[in-house]
């Protein structure tokens, strides 16, 4: 097994560097000819995503296809695949990538809110990302 960092899999997608799009289209090849998967990381996802928007400036439709894709074929292996599925649905629709899978990592490890002061994110996960959290059980005075 082998990962791919955000530069490598910009060039599988992107393939502006003929060399290491070469390079990288070869690895991910020698992994599928021995049964071998490729590891995707979350934080190289979110990185890519934002190397996508903001260097090569793709649409998120463009983006979104290519995380599906991703998805869909069995020598990518991506790490909490379950919350990068859940984000692209909702990344396709609004908001922003890395958001989207941080809010569903926090709700996997059960924490009850997500604190920020991004306003965009409190209206779509309403409730849930707050700006100041409160005590839920105060001691009371003596």
């Amino acid at each position: 097994m082998i990962a791919l960092d955000t530069n490598a899999l910009v060039r599988l997608l992107i393939e502006d560097n003929e060399a290491q799009a070469k390079a990288v289209q070869q690895a991910v090849l020698t992994m599928e000819n021995e049964g071998r998967q490729v590891v995707v990381l979350p934080e190289v996802l979110m990185e890519t995503v934002w190397v996508l928007e903001s260097v090569y400036q793709c649409t998120r439709k463009e983006i979104a296809s290519f995380l599906e894709n991703l998805l869909s074929v069995s020598t990518f292996r991506l790490v909490d695949a379950l919350i990068i599925r859940q984000a692209v649905a909702q990344y396709k629709k609004r908001g922003d990538f890395a958001d989207m899978v941080i809010v569903g990592q926090a709700k996997r490890q059960q924490a009850r809110h997500l604190l920020s002061f991004d306003k965009k994110l409190q209206k779509l996960f309403p409730g849930y990302v707050v700006e100041k959290i409160e005590q839920e059980n105060p001691l009371s005075a003596p």
